[in-house]
Parts: C-alpha cells; sequence; structure tokens
C-alpha cells in the first residue's frame, strides 16, 4: 500500500509540473509577442492609409460620374461653386451643386480627411478651381495643351494619403473622369 500511494502521489507532481509555464519561458513569449507587434504595425498603418486612398478613389471617381451628369444637363458648363466655401459664402459648395447628381452628402468625405476635417468645416473634402467656374467644357476646354484628360476637376484638399510631395499624397479627379495623382 505504501508503493500504490508513493506512485499516486509521484504521476501528481509530474502532472502537475509538466503543465504550466516558468517566469523566464513566460518573458520570452511576451518578447517575441513584442518584436512581431513592433514589426506588424507600421505594415498595418501602410495598409491602412492606402485602403482609405483607395476607398477615396473610388468616391472621386463616382463624383465624376454625377459631375458628367451635371455637365450634360447645363449645357456642357462646369459648376459655378467655391473653391474654399469658408472664403467665398457668396458662392455654394461643390457639394450642395453636385447634391442632385449624388447618393448622398458623405461621399464629397474623403475617407483620409481624418484630422484636418475639412468636410466639417467646408462641406467637402475636395477642392473645386476656380478656373473651372462656368467654363464651357469643349475642343478648347482650357486650351490644347492641357485638355480633359490632363485638367484637374477635383482634388484633396491636403495631402491625406501620404505625406507632402510624396507620390499619391493628394487624389485628383481629372476632366475625362480618371483618377490618380498628379503623375497620372
Amino acid at each position: 500500500m505504501l508503493y500504490a500511494e508513493s506512485m499516486d502521489w509521484h504521476r501528481n507532481k509530474i502532472f502537475f509540473r509538466g503543465g504550466g509555464f516558468t517566469l523566464v519561458e513566460l518573458l520570452v513569449v511576451i518578447s517575441i509577442i513584442s518584436l512581431l507587434l513592433g514589426i506588424l504595425m507600421p505594415v498595418m498603418g501602410k495598409v491602412r492609409r492606402n485602403a482609405r486612398r483607395t476607398a477615396c478613389l473610388a468616391q472621386l471617381h463616382n463624383i465624376g460620374m454625377g459631375m458628367r451628369i451635371y455637365v450634360s444637363e447645363n449645357n456642357d458648363t462646369m459648376p459655378v461653386a467655391a473653391q474654399l466655401p469658408s472664403a467665398e459664402p457668396n458662392l455654394p459648395c461643390i457639394t450642395d451643386v453636385l447634391l442632385p447628381y449624388l447618393k448622398n452628402k458623405k461621399i464629397m468625405r474623403c475617407p483620409g480627411d481624418r484630422e484636418d476635417n475639412y468636410f466639417e468645416e467646408e462641406g467637402t473634402s475636395y477642392e473645386y478651381p476656380y478656373y473651372l467656374r462656368g467654363k464651357r467644357v469643349d475642343s478648347t476646354f482650357l486650351g490644347k495643351h492641357w485638355g480633359e484628360a490632363n485638367t484637374p476637376v477635383l482634388f484633396d484638399f491636403g495631402p491625406f494619403h501620404n505625406k507632402a510631395g510624396l507620390p499619391g499624397a493628394i487624389n485628383f479627379l481629372f476632366g475625362d473622369g480618371h483618377t490618380g495623382d498628379l503623375s497620372g
């Protein structure tokens, strides 16, 4: 009987000891997880930034389709709207002009406009250049050097998608309906 009791105690001791982690093992696992997080966090930030940029480009494309409908229904003439609505209160915001041709106002908020809050202040995250106001879209649209394909119609108020001066920092909608940055 003494031998059987001794075996039970020995089995329980081995079972109990094999199921836990030592402090050193826990510290090693925590340091490995911290290292992996340190590597992945910058990558995840870049992925999120690229996702917001892609969503913005899709929105600009949809806005471009609404703009095309507006132009065709208004004698091939570009809208008259403020470039910066807060500085030109006598002119309507481009959002208000295009709203009948868009799904809703929220499409005019760039997903990257998170810190500057242009949408909250101006009613849009996209700048509409003053030189397009009331301009007729025809064979002479901004001259033969620019043409529709190279004419920025709407673009981000600021570098929402990358550091200023870097490619892809500002998204553009061009006169022919394509979207991208200035390099094309």
